[in-house]
């Protein structure tokens, strides 16, 4: 195992000479009096950046999608018109009766899987009642806005 000790002494001098170049970088350009430059300088950069360049040799970028999918055919689309609360302040989960009923369905074989299902049954009604207070804070929002 090698420790600071048993190190080669070329380890030492190249760490001694590149703190000697950092010390000679920052007194070429001057960092110490870099706090002495007030903020209203400004400085106009002239150097062309990648993306002038990209224009200036013709190079298109392509920003074409790797994948496209097209929605199941089941799957409905149905717009949400902008006035509804759901735009103001979506629900944390909005099928529950739904995933209550997938849940139920669900076969299981052991008594760990049982004691997972209770727990995302527990999952669901704690969902059921932070819905509540969301819809409850919504309305007082919506009362405060009208008075």
């Amino acid at each position: 195992m090698a420790t600071i000790d048993k190190l080669d002494l070329g380890v030492y001098i190249q760490y001694a000479r590149r703190t000697q170049y950092v010390e000679e970088f920052s007194r070429q350009i001057h960092l110490e009096e870099s706090s002495t430059i007030p903020p209203q300088t400004s400085v106009t950069d002239l150097s062309p950046k990648l993306l002038e360049l990209d224009l200036l040799l013709g190079v298109a970028r392509s920003y074409a999608p790797w994948a496209y999918f097209f929605p199941p055919k089941l799957f409905t689309f149905a717009r949400k018109s902008p006035f509804t609360k759901s735009k103001i302040s979506p629900s944390i989960a909005s099928e529950e009766e739904e995933d209550e009923e997938i849940l139920d369905a669900i076969q299981t074989h052991s008594p760990k899987e049982n004691e997972e299902k209770e727990v995302l049954k527990k999952c669901l009604k704690q969902l059921r009642t932070i819905n509540e207070w969301l819809g409850y804070i919504i309305g007082r929002v919506g009362q405060l806005l009208q008075g």
